[in-house]
């Protein structure tokens, strides 16, 4: 029988977990399962490379391959297969599973450079095409958490290193009791999460924050989405308050332990402001502006 070997746990987890399916009779690609089942890589790799070369593109043969050259460690040619299945079938959720597995162990370097920040930007694209699947979901979680135990962390950036690919603008504004002007301040530095899940936070604004706005705007010769929102933050009618750095955080599951789901916190956004106090009284908003290059 013809069979598929489909990725469905990242590397990370453990290993790849293999299936099979098909029911078409061919037996180079019987034989080559049955090298897979017994762990002979190596001479799987050269059966469906036989395949390969009789059918220039056999879908079942180029994920298998690729499987099986990741058994063996050579991750260059497993990107190559999974990536000769893209090509072709772009949503391929198999193929996609494949390289985002791959990609998460390697090295972040940069945000230019960041193969685990690839990994999850592509498990964020297969929740675009299965959106209620909780496996991806809590997989893409995952990535988020070993985001905050890595260096450099690649589930978020300073700003000013996502090279004009996200600019971020936040003011907090402070009056008094009587509506006079206290005192303006913008951020110092913010860092940003280059993620679709950053997008749904914003999109969210819309129905908890004031004058919202999200349009297409043009920034030299670039296009950007800019999200606008206002947020009165602090009524200080009983108590002082200081202020130096806001965070914007989106709550996420993070699968079940001993019977009860578990959720974390993920950064999205944080800014670093110059010190201010605020008086009994005073009122505090905090206007917020993320530009994100088309």
């Amino acid at each position: 029988m013809k069979f598929a070997f489909l990725v469905m746990t990242l590397i990370m987890f453990g290993s790849i977990t293999l299936s099979a399916y098909g029911n078409s009779i061919d037996d180079m690609h019987d034989s080559a399962y049955e090298l897979m089942i017994n762990g002979k890589f190596n001479e799987a790799v050269e059966t469906y490379t036989t395949i390969l070369e009789i059918e220039e593109y056999d879908e079942n043969a180029l994920l298998n391959r690729a499987v099986a050259f990741a058994k063996i460690g050579n991750m260059e040619l497993s990107l190559s297969d999974f990536s000769l299945v893209l090509e072709k079938d772009p949503k391929n959720l198999t193929a996609l599973n494949g390289v985002a597995t791959i990609l998460s162990n390697f090295e972040c370097k940069s945000y230019e450079d960041c193969s685990p920040l690839e990994s999850l930007r592509i498990l964020e694209k297969m929740l675009e095409i299965e959106p209620e699947n909780e496996e991806i979901k809590l997989k893409r979680n995952f990535m988020f958490t070993q985001g905050y135990d890595s260096i450099p962390k690649f589930a978020i950036f300073d700003v000013k290193e996502t090279n004009g690919d996200y600019i971020v603008n936040i003011q907090q504004i402070v009056r008094d009791r009587d509506g006079n002007l206290v005192s303006v301040i913008e951020n110092a530095g913010t860092d940003i999460s280059p993620t679709m899940l950053t997008e749904k936070f914003l999109d969210g604004r819309e129905k908890e924050a004031n004058n919202f706005k999200k349009e297409v705007v043009k920034i030299g010769e670039n296009d950007y989405i800019k999200w606008h929102y206002e947020l009165l933050t602090s009524d200080s009618e009983k108590e002082r308050k200081f202020f130096g750095l806001s965070k914007s955080k989106l709550t996420v599951s993070d699968g079940q332990e001993n019977g009860r789901e578990m959720f974390l916190q993920v950064d999205l956004i944080s800014a670093l402001f110059p010190a201010v106090n605020v008086d009994l009284g005073d009122k505090t908003m905090k206007i917020v502006e993320v530009f994100k290059k088309i």
